[in-house]
């Protein structure tokens, strides 16, 4: 499954960075889906082709798949997938940590706000 996401992802988007989040085995059940989140320095997928690379995604892999632009998904959503989520593909580490930094500063600063 990995190495179809991937090269699946690579030819429709060439993101900079893949996060994946599994279900826990725990809680896992044989329709649990997957979120595949992605990150395009630059690029903004529109929401409706998300959409459809999700479900055709799906479709070759058999299960639900949830596809999330990071340059679209809310702060508190990129903390967690980013807290949560695999690392399954990287061809830019510095948009990684950036982005990654970026969130958990935003994260954090909501939190204060909060407060």
């Amino acid at each position: 499954m990995r190495r179809e996401i991937i090269a699946f992802l690579k030819e429709k988007i060439d993101p900079d960075f893949i996060i994946v989040r599994f279900v826990c085995k725990r809680y896992a059940r044989p329709d649990s889906d997957v979120d595949i989140a992605f990150y395009k320095e630059g690029g903004i997928l529109a929401p409706y082709e998300c959409f459809l690379f999700a479900q055709e995604l799906a479709d070759r892999l058999n299960k639900d798949v949830d596809l999330i632009d990071l340059n679209q998904a809310p702060t508190v959503f990129q903390a967690q997938i980013f807290a949560t989520g695999i690392v399954m593909d990287m061809k830019n580490e510095n948009a990684l940590n950036v982005k990654r930094m970026l969130a958990y500063r935003l994260y954090a600063k909501l939190n204060e706000e909060r407060a």
